[in-house]
Formats: C-alpha cells, sequence, structure tokens
C-alpha cells in the first residue's frame, strides 16, 4: 500500500493505457462487451478513403395468379373420302408428256426447168445488199434465186418454170414478199439507155464492196447474178455515157458496155 501510495499517478496511467489498448484490441477483432446476447450485429464502418457501396432492394415478384384449368376438347376423325377409281381405259399417256411442237407446213416448191420462161419477180431493191440478203434467205428455203437488173433496181427472181402453172404455184407460196409472173429471159432494156459493167466477181463480199464504192461516188448501182456476181451502173443515158466511164476509169477499173 505504501508503494501505491508512493505511486499512484503511474498506476493510473498504466492503468488508462492497459484500457486503451484493450479498447483498441476488442475494436479491430469486431467484439463489443457491452453488447447484449441476441442482439443484431451492427453494420460494418466503412474504411476511410473508400464510399459504402449502396444497397440494391430488389422488389420482390407479386405473386402468380391461378389459371383457370383448361376444357379438354374431344377430336374425333372425320370418315375419309371414297376415292373413284377411273377406268384404265379412259388414262391417256400422252397428256402426261410435254407438248411437241407443231412442224411447219411445207411450202410449195416447184423444181426450176433449165428451159422454162417463167420466172417469179419477188422484189426490187435500190440498195444491192438488201436484194442479196433476200436471194440468200430464198436459197436457203431451196428456191432457185438469180438477180436482175431492172432500171436503176435489182431485181430478185425465182425460177425459170416451164408453164405459167407451176410459176403461179410458186408466186402463191411467196405472196408474202409481193410476187408477180412474168415470161421472158430477163427485162426488156429502155430504149436510148444501156449498162457499164465493172465486174464481175465468185464471192458476195467482193462484189459488194465494188458496189459500195461506186455508191459512194453517186452512181446507180445494180447486181446481176446469174452463176457469178455482175457489179453493173445504170443505166445511163447515151450523152452521159463517157462522164460516168471517166469517173469509174479514174478507180482504175474496167469498163465493159453491156444492154
Amino acid at each position: 500500500m505504501r508503494w501505491l501510495r508512493e505511486n499512484w499517478l503511474d498506476a493510473l496511467i498504466f492503468l488508462l493505457i492497459a484500457l486503451v489498448a484493450a479498447g483498441i484490441v476488442l475494436y479491430l477483432t469486431g467484439i463489443n462487451p457491452f453488447a447484449r446476447p441476441g442482439a443484431a450485429p451492427a453494420p460494418p464502418v466503412p474504411q476511410a478513403g473508400t464510399a459504402p457501396s449502396p444497397q440494391v432492394q430488389v422488389p420482390s415478384a407479386p405473386p402468380a395468379e391461378a389459371k383457370p384449368p383448361e376444357p379438354v376438347v374431344t377430336v374425333m376423325p372425320l370418315p375419309q373420302a371414297p376415292v373413284e377409281e377411273k377406268p384404265a381405259q379412259e388414262a391417256r399417256p400422252e397428256a402426261a408428256s410435254p407438248a411437241r411442237p407443231k412442224a411447219p407446213a411445207p411450202q410449195a416448191q416447184v423444181p426450176a426447168s433449165p428451159g422454162g420462161s417463167y420466172r417469179v419477180a419477188v422484189g426490187s431493191f435500190a440498195n444491192p445488199e438488201n436484194a442479196l440478203r433476200l436471194s440468200r434467205e430464198l436459197s436457203a428455203k431451196g428456191y432457185p434465186v438469180r438477180l436482175e437488173a431492172s432500171g436503176n433496181l435489182t431485181r430478185v427472181v425465182v425460177g425459170p418454170y416451164a408453164s405459167e402453172a407451176e410459176a403461179r404455184q410458186v408466186a402463191e407460196a411467196l405472196k408474202a414478199y409481193g410476187a408477180r409472173v412474168y415470161r421472158g429471159e430477163a427485162p426488156a432494156p429502155q430504149e436510148g439507155r444501156l449498162y457499164l459493167q465493172v465486174g464481175a466477181f465468185q464471192k458476195e463480199e467482193n462484189a459488194l464492196a465494188l458496189a459500195g464504192k461506186l455508191k459512194e461516188m453517186g452512181l446507180p448501182v445494180v447486181l446481176v447474178r446469174d452463176g457469178v456476181y455482175r457489179v453493173r451502173v445504170g443505166p445511163v443515158p447515151p450523152e452521159e455515157k463517157e462522164a460516168v466511164k471517166a469517173k469509174i476509169a479514174a478507180l482504175g477499173l474496167a469498163v465493159l458496155e453491156v444492154p
């Protein structure tokens, strides 16, 4: 007791330090000596420098409403319709197969007669190229075609035929072209006019090339085909014959006068 009386101040300081240390230890360990048994623990104290996390309240879902029971439906099977069987004689196998295109009607073609005197004029053209195009079309169909000079036009002719009846039969088949029948080897030449033949070619393209060059010069050009392609200028009046010859000679071409 003497020591306590003499050192009471030191003992008080020591006691205070011990209480402070015990309080710090209890604070760090989370033990509250003053809490009552069964009480809810205190919420954690946020540390310095950190923001407290907000608590999210999740709304509780409303209780599901009880659905009324669905009525039970009983489906009765329907009776099948009776199938009528077709008799065997009504079946047509050709109906199932695709329709075949109808073959075009054969055109009336009469073989040409070498000694015949009847011909069918199918068309006359100022442009020899159009006459050649039509002659190729008719030749592909089996018609004997030739080209004749008719004035300043090139005439497409089919034949010859031995009789007028044969020629008219062909003209009826070619009536879409305005075909007409005439008799004779070739149209009668116009009186006082002649043609200047510039060239004769085996190949169609060579004849067309020369005809195009002459047409560019303003000369009337016709084509005659009787085994070869003959390029002619005309008909030329006698008073203009020498002037036309001079134009053709300027191209380095020879000129032959024909009726």
